[in-house]
């Protein structure tokens, strides 16, 4: 990749601009003082979560607070519980950032004894703190995020509440300014904190960021509801790389996106313009060694003892959830009356133990927060009255936070635990039970609607909080469970556990940020992309004994930016034109195939027949549909399949889908090849269209695609569905594969060898190979394809190389009149020093070639110059000059032209006799 320009800097030298990324895609910084580069200031991870060959900066962690409590009067802190403060704690190695309520008297010693933690603490008036944390926070995003409809009352304080959340994301946004430096990562978590990317962003554009949503994302339905939500998106899409724990919210944020920004959204990536975010599933654990330790703890024992003398003779069923709308106690309630009533047999020998806590010291003044309260004595009272005795409740019911100590004596009591949230992200109380449960083999009752079911689903029970009769008879079924079962549920459930620990799920999520290659804002940032050397490769052609040349066709060797001029469907006559090329095209393509020691391969997603019509009558190999047909020249007229089998069932489902939006969107039309079916949108009115796209592409993935094995591109206007797999880069190693036996084979069988099938030949050793053409994001492996091979050899001196070239530089002129090259990628022999070794190559009809050549008279099967054309003038001098000659007489505007002349001209000096 071309040296990414130092920030601030725009008039440094190119030269001192700095190396390549390390492989943790760390920066470097240009050092003003003598231009020397220098890799910036860093501090690794502590060990346990160092990522093997990383070199990185720090990592700063902001959260909407700090895991900690204060005490004022004492001046003391205190580690916060829960799931997820236990997991930003246990990050080693990190700085935190975030909010801490605390007086202004007490500010000064709760930063000094934080700083000792490399905490940064963030302080807020009281009018923001109220607003942004208690009520915009953990009251309005909360609940909507959560499925729960925003209140019409609220909509009148959205926006004043919003002002606030505003300027408390600002305020942590200048404390993570303070600390950063330029190679450091900054991650960012939950939903207090979704404007802060963004904001982050316009300051420091080349920060790399990530955030990290702990909650469910809802559909887009419900999202769409908010009075803020676009500001509230482009505040997240201001990271590189956005995580969620399970795909469903993932998806949900892609789909509000397209719906609510009108952005593409394909493959894990968003897009709007020329800035990328990527999408990542990243579930959260815990750290299993904690509790593990704490069971083997004189404190947990004691406790454990006292319980199981509590309760002896009884079953105990848990309930641990901070006491909210979404948790769902209620509903486990309603569910033990049912099985009660059912099964009056288990009276006297089950008991629910419930612990519900405040989330907060705002909550107990709710309203919301009453009502809950008063339902939920009221079924604890009922159910106590109905079926009570005098020496035992099968409800006991607890509103008070335990110590960590009480927790973990619980968990290894409990015979089974039940959770029964109607909305939850994860909920790490699972994972902690299952890592408690190692002798007893507890039962883990899980809702569908948590992440956590998702996670540990094939190691517990599922119920429907809402379906109260199959959630009483979960109960009963896993109360009288055989030992073995309860023994391979558990099993399940605590190997997941132990691999998918906080650690995993910090080092998964960190070492996918810093591996990005290239950031969504980044690009502005590239230099431009090396020019083609025309010189370098007329000079390596000519030294090559045996090359190949992989092009594209529409784009590359068709005229560029005609393609989509006409409406295909409402002109039938002009799709072919739209892929023709021109007849000073076809001469130099022919003459370079006819040579016995190139061959010319042209791989594409246009049809056999269009392929025929341009190349039908040469030697050039055809790939048609991305290489599923293969045509050898002419010598060779079938269609070969390079693929055993393959699913298009999907296809006529597609179809009708597509002819739905087509009725519905004027200017667009649907093209269906033999393998593939495209949507076509480029002539429609752009706004509209791009919307219809949208809803067009979710009702692909989360619709009729959703089972099948196909993957969907939008690229250039077009939506095309085709088989996963079926890319030009697998299907040029199915070529190489398929033709190196054959070669080998006819090798062997040969008396008399020839050029094709010497021992130097027969391995498939090509010194010379050019890879040009104007490929989609999901054909682009057709360049690693190509580079992989050109590492087996480095003794010769074949060269290759990948460029980016960003949409705005194509067709651009550059410096001395050549134009640049109007792909996404290169692949040509002219940078690095490495051999090129294909174990694959030519099939053994080419030698008929060679042998047609020599019946004609105009040069010896063993000559180096095979092509059948008349002597060119040499007087108008080198090739170099002609070139110059080229590039200063009207210079070509696309890659059909700049290839072509450049290969014709290499064609001339490397074949022709006399011109050697």
């Amino acid at each position: 990749r071309p040296p990414i320009h130092p920030e601030n800097d725009k008039n440094s030298n190119r030269k001192n601009l700095g190396a390549r990324r390390s492989i943790s895609g760390a920066r470097f910084e240009n050092k003003r003082a003598g231009g020397v580069v220098k890799p910036a200031k860093s501090r690794s991870l502590c060990d346990d979560y160092q990522l093997e060959n990383y070199d990185s900066g720090k990592v700063i962690v902001a959260t909407g607070r700090l895991p900690v409590r204060v005490d004022w009067e004492k001046k003391t802190l205190t580690f916060a519980e829960g799931g997820v403060n236990r997991a930003l704690r246990t990050l080693k190695g990190v700085e935190l950032v975030g909010y801490v309520d605390g007086p202004i008297n007490a500010r000064g010693w709760i930063k000094d004894k934080l700083r000792k933690l490399s905490w940064h603490p963030v302080f807020l008036s009281r009018e923001v703190r109220d607003v942004f944390y208690e009520d915009f926070s953990n009251n309005l995003l909360y609940s909507v995020f959560h499925y729960m409809p925003l209140p019409m009352k609220r909509t009148e304080t959205v926006q004043d509440g919003f002002a606030c959340y505003e300027s408390a994301n600002r305020s942590v946004t200048d404390a993570i300014l303070e600390i950063w430096r330029p190679g450091d990562v900054v991650w960012v978590h939950d939903y207090h904190l979704l404007l802060l990317p963004k904001l982050l962003r316009k300051v420091k554009p080349r920060m790399r960021i990530g955030y990290f949503l702990h909650i469910p994302f809802p559909s887009s339905e419900i999202y769409r509801t908010l009075p803020v939500r676009s500001q509230l998106l482009n505040g997240v899409l201001g990271a590189d790389l956005i995580g969620f724990q399970i795909h469903e919210y993932a998806r949900h944020f892609e789909s509000a996106c397209v719906r609510v920004l009108g952005v593409h959204a394909n493959d894990g990536r968003i897009t709007r313009g020329n800035d990328n975010s990527r999408i990542m599933t990243c579930p959260i654990g815990i750290d299993p060694d904690r509790f593990i330790k704490a069971l083997n703890t004189p404190k947990v024992k004691d406790i454990v003892e006292q319980l199981e003398i509590d309760y002896k003779g009884r079953k105990v069923l848990l309930g641990f959830d901070r006491f909210d709308h979404i948790k769902g106690i209620p509903h486990k309630l309603y569910a033990m009356e049912r099985f009660l009533e059912e099964h009056p047999e288990w009276i006297g020998k089950v008991v629910m133990l419930q612990i519900a806590s405040a989330w907060s010291k705002k909550a107990p003044k709710s309203d919301e927060y009453k009502d809950l309260v008063r339902q939920t004595h009221e079924i604890v009272g009922r159910i106590n009255g109905r079926f009570g005795t005098l020496s035992s409740m099968p409800i006991h019911y607890l509103q008070k936070s335990v110590s960590f100590e009480e927790l973990v004596a619980l968990y290894r009591v409990a015979d089974a635990l039940v959770i029964s949230s109607t909305r939850d992200g994860m909920n790490l109380v699972a994972h902690e039970y299952v890592t408690c449960q190692t002798e007893k083999h507890g039962i883990l009752i899980l809702s569908e609607f948590t992440g956590a079911a998702k996670s540990l689903g094939a190691g517990s029970l599922q119920v429907n909080p809402w379906n109260v009769q199959s959630f009483g008879n979960t109960l009963r079924y896993a109360l009288e469970m055989s030992p073995a079962e309860r023994e391979r549920l558990h099993k399940y459930a605590y190997r997941y556990v132990q691999e998918h620990t906080t650690k995993h799920w910090a080092t998964t999520f960190l070492s996918k940020l810093r591996g990005l290659s290239v950031t969504h804002v980044e690009k502005k940032y590239l230099g431009s992309p090396q020019r083609l050397s025309i010189n370098a490769v007329a000079t390596q052609f000519r030294m090559a004994r045996h090359r190949v040349i992989i092009t594209g066709f529409t784009g590359t060797l068709t005229p560029h930016g005609t393609q989509h001029k006409k409406n295909l469907q409402r002109a039938p006559s002009s799709q072919g034109k739209l892929r023709r090329i021109t007849e000073k095209m076809k001469r130099n393509i022919y003459r370079i195939a006819q040579d016995p020691n190139t061959t010319v391969i042209v791989v594409s997603n246009a049809t056999r027949d269009q392929l025929m019509e341009n190349f039908g009558n040469s030697d050039v190999w055809l790939a048609a549909e991305n290489g599923f047909f293969l045509r050898k020249g002419r010598d060779d007229p079938h269609w070969h399949y390079m693929y055993d089998s393959i699913d298009l069932s999907w296809k006529a489902r597609v179809r009708k889908v597509f002819q739905y939006f087509t009725d519905r969107t004027p200017q667009t039309f649907i093209c269906e090849h033999d393998t593939t079916c495209s949507w076509h949108y480029h002539d429609a009115q752009r706004g509209f269209a791009d919307k219809q796209a949208n809803d067009l592409m979710i009702h692909l993935r989360g619709g009729i695609l959703s089972n099948t094995s196909t993957e969907i591109q939008d690229t250039s206007a077009v939506i095309q569905i085709r088989p996963v797999g079926l890319s030009k880069g697998a299907s040029m190693h199915k070529i190489w594969n398929h033709y190196d036996k054959i070669a080998k084979n006819r090798s062997k069988d040969s008396k008399n060898p020839s050029p094709k099938n010497s021992s130097d030949y027969q391995l498939g050793r090509v010194d010379f190979l050019m890879c040009v053409g104007s490929f989609t994001k999901l054909d682009d492996d057709v360049f690693d394809f190509v580079n992989n091979h050109s590492r087996r050899r480095k003794s010769s001196q074949t060269h290759s190389t990948s460029q980016w070239l960003p949409k705005s530089k194509r067709s651009q002129k550059t410096k001395g009149g050549v134009p640049g090259l109007s792909a996404r990628s290169v692949t040509a022999p002219f940078v690095s020093t490495e051999e090129l070794n294909l174990k694959e190559h030519f099939d053994s009809t080419r030698d008929n070639k060679a042998n047609r050549t020599s019946t004609n008279g105009e040069s010896s099967p063993n000559s180096e110059s095979t092509i059948s054309s008349p002597r060119p003038d040499v007087s108008q001098g080198s090739i170099g000059s002609r070139i110059s000659s080229l590039s200063n007489d009207g210079s070509p505007t696309n890659l059909s032209d700049v290839s072509l002349k450049v290969v014709r001209l290499a064609t001339k000096e490397a074949l022709m006799p006399g011109i050697m």
